[in-house]
């Protein structure tokens, strides 16, 4: 199509760290099964998420080493700090408002929130450092 003539640059995806991989199951047909059918689903489940993973993470890479080749005048940009604020700010309020009229939703967010708090600390001395030692 073109865009990398009119805009040469990429903006990455700070919406989505990862790829969002559900298996989505009634609960009470899951109740129903047999808790050896549970059991295949759950592994079946796990391992289709973990293929699609590292699929996802595979493409991805190879994708982005041809589209440096084949365009090598886009730059990567990161949105301005102002905007990545203005878009956080409107997507916690969204997310407020469906709270205050769902309990569920707001037990998940509450969740999702402590869980990320936990995983952030982690990622900042694992991850994060294992890739930083890189950048050298």
């Amino acid at each position: 199509m073109g865009f990398h003539k009119i805009a040469p640059y990429y903006y990455t995806g700070w919406h989505e760290p990862a790829t969002e991989l559900q298996f989505l199951v009634n609960k009470r047909t899951w109740n129903k099964l047999p808790d050896d059918l549970k059991a295949i689903l759950q592994i079946a489940m796990k391992t289709a998420a973990y293929d699609m993973y590292i699929q996802s993470t595979h493409e991805s890479g190879k994708n982005w080493a041809t589209i440096q080749t084949d365009y090598p005048d886009v730059k990567v940009k990161d949105f301005p700090k102002e905007v990545i604020d203005a878009l956080r700010d409107a997507n916690d309020k969204l997310l407020k408002e469906h709270a205050e009229k769902d309990e569920m939703a707001k037990e998940i967010q509450a969740s999702q929130a402590a869980y990320l708090e936990q995983v952030r600390s982690w990622t900042d001395i694992a991850s994060k450092a294992y890739l930083n030692k890189f950048d050298n």
